[in-house]
């Protein structure tokens, strides 16, 4: 072997050296940079987080309370938010996002069977709102005999995320009335969905009452429960008087129930008890201001319109006499 081709063939080794080095820093380099930017991803991710929880953490805390409403059939819900504030419970009265409403489970709304997602709302002045349901829904759920409803708020400038749930059981009021000439009587029977069927449900404090303006007036004797076949009942007093369309308003209730929440029935039954009409009074003298007679009342206008004339041309004449002795003496100095 010639001098050269040694020559050539240790440089040729020497630039494969150096390119085999070269590649092993520059890969070396790389692997560094993934490592660093993964790490700074890492801090980054649990910085991130830790500002959220602290974010969290410096946010107020309130509870909230769902309650299931059944009227004649028509299902809603409410809710209610409340706080602690210097050991007091005081209603949130501040909360700016909305509350979201699921059934069953959170997420989108289902169609078809009406599931998920149903609603929003945001709460009074009170701290209270009522999701009232379409018609729509009862039909879509018509086939569902418990229902989960969840209510979720997140995503608050002032408060915390919170979410609060209730399963509430099926079940209905239905009302008899039995009307003689000297006992009338109303007969309210609760059953609840079980096993394919409305079953009657014993031991249950159902309230009788007559729906009036404001609220409904109790009768039957308090705290009474149902017997073993679901039903309770009690007489209408006979001097009570009714709509002025000839009907009584029955009302059964069944409040607060942990199973089945609040379950109402109304029921209007014929009655002859009218209330009292007002007779309509004449203008005289001794009625209110709307009819007063129309002699005084055109008397007292004119005596006003007469005594406010009198003084505002008295004053038309003050500020006349002023004016014309300021021309008077405008006139003396020439």
């Amino acid at each position: 072997m010639s001098f050269t081709n040694i020559c050539t063939k240790a440089m040729k080794n020497n630039l494969l050296i150096r390119t085999l080095t070269g590649n092993t820093i520059l890969i070396s380099l790389l692997v560094g940079a993934l490592i660093l930017s993964r790490k700074e991803a890492i801090a980054q991710g649990a910085k991130d987080s830790a500002s959220l929880l602290a974010g969290q953490a410096d946010k107020l805390s309130f509870t909230m309370y769902l309650s299931s409403i059944v009227s004649n059939g028509n299902r809603s819900v409410k809710v209610q938010v409340r706080r602690k504030e210097n050991k007091k419970t005081i209603s949130v009265v501040n909360l700016k996002s909305p509350i979201n409403l699921y059934l069953n489970e959170v997420k989108e709304n289902n169609p078809t069977d009406g599931t998920g997602w149903i609603s929003k709302l945001h709460l009074n002045h009170e701290g209270e709102g009522t999701f009232e349901f379409p018609s729509k829904f009862n039909k879509l759920t018509s086939g569902l005999h418990e229902y989960t409803f969840i209510a979720k708020m997140d995503s608050d400038l002032i408060y915390k995320d919170v979410e609060d749930e209730i399963t509430i059981s099926d079940a209905k009021i239905d009302i008899e009335y039995t009307g003689e000439d000297s006992i009338k009587t109303v007969t309210a029977t609760l059953s609840a969905w079980k096993d394919l069927a409305y079953v009657p449900v014993p031991e249950i404090e159902v309230k009788l009452g007559i729906k009036r303006t404001f609220n409904f007036l109790p009768f039957g004797d308090p705290g009474l429960s149902t017997d073993e076949n679901g039903e309770i009942f009690g007489e209408l007093p006979l001097d009570i008087p009714g709509n002025a369309n000839g009907t009584l308003t029955i009302v059964a209730r069944l409040e607060d129930d942990e199973t089945y929440g609040t379950v109402e029935a109304t029921a209007d039954i014929p009655w002859t008890v009218l209330p009292k009409i007002n007779p309509l009074r004449g203008r005289t003298l001794w009625s209110s201001g709307d009819n007063a007679p129309l002699l005084l009342v055109i008397s007292s206008v004119t005596i006003i319109v007469i005594i406010w004339g009198t003084i505002i041309y008295l004053i038309y004449l003050l500020f006349r006499i002023k004016r014309l002795s300021k021309a008077s003496y405008t006139y003396g100095q020439k």
